[in-house]
């Protein structure tokens, strides 16, 4: 039977909360088993699982599914394709100018989570 690991790697900070959708208020990890009860194949099964990163303090965290970034999976949408104000932190840079900034999710839908473990999933089980 296949995986898909869901790591959720993180500060080592007892401070830092559950990874909580903002939308529903569930926790990644009750996302991820009830996507796996509804979705799950007995081809491959979906797993969450937690990493301290010793040594790291603050926000460092990252979230991966299948070893893949969730932005990998699901993009964040180009913020100069709809915004007027070409902020210098969207990537379109002041008066035009091009920037290339590192855009990751800060806070993680459950909608956009559904949508990273779907693919993960199609992507496992037909590739």
């Amino acid at each position: 039977m296949k995986e898909i690991l869901v790591l959720w790697s993180h500060a080592d900070d007892p401070a830092i909360p559950p990874l909580v959708c903002p939308d529903t208020c569930r926790t990644v990890k009750e996302v991820v088993i009830d996507f796996q009860n509804a979705r799950g194949t007995d081809k491959c099964r979906i797993t969450f699982s937690e990493e301290i990163l010793k040594g790291k303090k603050g926000n460092d965290s990252s979230l991966t599914i299948d070893g893949l970034p969730l932005e990998e999976l699901v993009p964040l949408p180009d913020p100069s394709k709809y915004c007027g104000m070409a902020c210098e932190g969207c990537g379109t840079g002041k008066r035009g100018e091009e920037r290339s900034c590192s855009r990751i999710y800060e806070q993680i839908p459950e909608s956009v989570l559904r949508l990273a473990l779907s693919k993960a999933l199609e992507k496992r089980i037909t590739g």
